[in-house]
């Protein structure tokens, strides 16, 4: 093992053992502990004012005492936690990643509590509630859904005599879009791009999610192995490699990140709604859209972050946590529109905060497309399979095919070769 892989285990570990309620809780109050990974553009500076607000409004002594981590590191910290005996009380992450949790034990099923406290989740899309349980129980409260959309610049669509109330809608328009956006010097060397998206990343994996499902296929096959040597994913990574080999897309040009939009040096980016804040702050004159259909059917990548409860040694917490919970859903409208997310509680939607608030334009495209939104598969090895981080087989592989390192059809048999080890192994 690594040097500084081991070093970050045991930083961990202490971490782990080190996670406990504040010592300076006056004593009338309760804490509850929570553990999330809304750390960088999601913002974990506006999400504490809504704890803040909890923690003066509630009115039963209750305090959230919350710890921010990156994905990956959440997931680790989440198991080490657990296996000291210390894990949070209440945990934010993704529902595709509940089932291996609650498969090692680590999360509780909540229907009783959920009855309690009286949660109500009529209205909510069925997709996302029986994302929600496993083997009929909910292991989890599902609060948002951040569906992958198109973003643009209106000054430069509009320098490029292209119409920023019509945006594009399929691939044809897209294509239009940013080869009409895309300026080249007397050189021939690229001034302004059509599209910013990274090389690779999760960005690239969402992508590839996106033109997968639109192409007609799926992550996984009826035998529960993956599926990615498909017709189906064949195109949808040939169209990335493609998209980047045009010229119009900064891909090519060493990009790593979504810089050259925030630059105003590219006209479009594909990304979710949590950059909407982002965006706006730095003075963008921006336009938001549905995903373009490339494919045959319209489809977005999506995942949804949900809330659960870790198993305690007392149940003395539970109910206290799941009121923390209960708030959390129905005031959802704040932190949707501060940390860039869409609810999915209908009284978090009609909220004055949300459909009354100066962004709220921005966000209505994000709305418009959850009915074609589609997440990633709650499987068991969820985050060794689709890693935010890493040398994940698929975001290596999709990478490697976009630099040219391998060719489409390589990348996508090494990719299932990755994903099956994962899968196969005990």
């Amino acid at each position: 093992m690594a040097k500084h892989a081991l070093l970050k285990i045991v930083v961990l570990a202490l971490a782990a053992l080190l996670l406990l309620p504040g010592a300076a809780l006056a004593q009338d109050t309760t804490a509850v502990t929570l553990m999330h990974g809304w750390t960088g553009a999601d913002n974990t500076e506006m999400l504490n004012t809504v704890f803040a607000r909890f923690n003066e409004e509630n009115e039963d002594g209750l305090v959230i005492e919350p710890t921010a981590l990156g994905w990956d590191d959440l997931f680790t910290q989440l198991r080490l936690t657990a296996a000291a005996g210390n894990p949070p009380d209440v945990v934010m992450f993704h529902n595709t990643e509940v089932t291996g949790y609650a498969r090692e034990g680590i999360l509780l099923p909540v229907d009783d509590l959920m009855a309690a406290v009286d949660i109500d989740l009529t209205g909510v899309p069925q997709n996302i509630i029986e994302l929600s349980k496993i083997d009929g129980e909910f292991y989890c409260l599902p609060g948002d859904l951040h569906p992958m959309n198109l973003y643009y610049n209106v000054d430069l669509v509009e320098a490029a005599g292209l119409d920023p109330d019509s945006p594009p809608t399929t691939g044809e328009e897209f294509m239009a879009w940013a080869e009409a956006l895309t300026i080249t010097d007397d050189d021939g060397m690229v001034t302004q791009y059509g599209l910013d998206q990274p090389l690779g990343g999760s960005l690239g994996r969402w992508f590839f999610h996106t033109l997968l499902y639109q192409f007609g296929g799926s992550w996984l096959g009826e035998d529960g192995l993956a599926a990615v040597d498909s017709e189906e994913a064949h195109e949808a990574l040939q169209y990335m490699v493609d998209l980047q080999n045009s010229g119009i897309s900064s891909m090519g040009s060493g990009v790593g990140d979504i810089s050259a939009f925030q630059n105003e040096r590219a006209g479009m980016v594909l990304v979710g709604p949590w950059m909407v804040n982002s965006y706006i702050r730095e003075g963008k004159n921006l336009g938001t859209a549905v995903m373009p259909t490339f494919g045959n059917v319209p489809a977005t990548w999506t995942n949804t972050h949900c809330l659960a409860l870790t198993r305690q040694d007392s149940d003395e917490n539970y109910l206290n946590s799941m009121k923390v919970i209960k708030w959390f859903l129905e005031n959802y409208a704040e932190p949707g529109i501060k940390v860039g997310i869409v609810p999915v509680l209908p009284v978090a939607l009609a909220d004055p905060f949300w459909t009354d608030h100066e962004f709220a334009q921005y966000y209505a495209p994000f709305v418009d497309s959850l009915s074609i939104s589609v997440m990633e598969p709650a499987i068991e090895k969820y985050t060794s399979v689709f890693a935010f981080g890493g040398q994940s087989p698929i975001l290596r592989n999709i990478e490697a095919a976009q630099a040219g390192d391998k060719s489409v059809e390589e990348a996508l048999a090494d990719m299932k070769a990755g994903i099956d080890e994962i899968l196969l192994d005990e």
